[in-house]
């Protein structure tokens, strides 16, 4: 529904080549305590071993910035509730009594994902860039879903950008203001990530 400004972080829709995507993750121990929360679609990067959410948009500069992948959910002991599994973890889980906290992490580096601009992108946009703005690690509690959004400012041809414009989403209107078109106020994109900016694309190990 790209009429209303509601951003969800990056939904994973399929693989390049238009194959379709199983619903593979990996997981990955969180052991250090987090100032800040991951939510369902939060692009997460990675340092000594952990991961831990983004603070900007990433660009092909290696470094703790660049993504490993998008984060899908979270499960660990609690304290009082015993097993959870979420679709989000909160900021200072494990400082707050979390234990042998586990992140469900989608790390394919060829990722056809689906994000929502904060404006409209034109149809031409198409093979150009763009890059992600924020608030990074500060999604919707509620819900748990992230709420980074496509910069529709930034798109163009910068090399350094995070994302590469794949498509659009293309949804008839069910109802008054829920379809979604190339050039909607808030547009629907496919995006992939761009080229040297997935960690796994990078010749630095960090």
């Amino acid at each position: 529904m790209s009429q209303v400004a509601g951003p969800y972080g990056l939904r994973v829709v399929k693989l390049m080549g238009d194959l379709p995507f199983s619903g593979g993750m990996h997981t990955y121990p969180l052991t250090a305590n987090q100032v800040a929360g991951f939510f369902f679609g939060d692009p997460v990067g990675l340092i000594g071993g952990q991961p831990v959410p983004l603070t900007a948009s990433p660009t092909t500069t290696a470094g703790a910035n660049s993504p490993i992948g998008i984060f899908m959910g979270a499960e660990w002991i609690d304290p009082i509730r015993g097993f959870v599994n979420s679709q989000y973890f909160p900021a200072n889980g494990i400082g707050s009594g979390a234990t042998k906290v586990k992140l469900k992490i989608c790390d394919y580096p060829h990722l056809i994902m689906q994000i929502q601009a904060n404006g409209s992108v034109a149809a031409t946009a198409i093979g150009m860039n763009a890059g992600i703005v924020g608030p990074f690690s500060s999604g919707t509690t509620q819900v748990g879903n992230s709420t980074v959004a496509l910069d529709s400012a930034s798109v163009g041809a910068t090399n350094t950008l995070a994302l590469r414009i794949y498509d659009f989403v293309y949804n008839a209107a069910p109802s008054p203001g829920a379809s979604s078109m190339p050039g909607d106020p808030f547009t629907d994109v496919l995006v992939t990530w761009n080229f040297g900016v997935h960690r796994f694309l990078q010749a630095l190990g960090q």
